[in-house]
């Protein structure tokens, strides 16, 4: 396979040892070599795969919530807003 790791780790802006330069190289050699293996699988007759499972949208209705549902967990409101605690301190 002609593939250059140092290319495309220069491309992407990794640095790269020499050691990881080596198993890198090894490793995506290996993969572009299964791939080609595979390309070689006569797929003709067969049809593309749409799902592998015959499950339906199984969430909850969309409905929205109402304002009192929360209230027991926001015991403090102001104008008509539920207060939480301060998260952040502005000091």
């Amino acid at each position: 396979m002609d593939f250059d790791i140092k290319k495309y780790a220069h491309l992407a802006r990794i640095k790269l040892s020499k050691k990881e330069e080596e198993v890198f190289q090894k490793d995506i050699e290996e993969i572009l070599e299964h791939v080609a293996e595979l390309e070689k699988v006569n797929v003709k007759n067969v049809l593309p795969m749409t799902g592998g499972t015959a499950l339906k949208n199984i969430f909850r209705e969309d409905k929205p919530s109402l304002q009192e549902d929360f209230e027991p967990a926001f015991p403090n409101q102001e104008k008509g807003h539920l207060k939480v605690p301060k998260v952040f301190d502005n000091d």
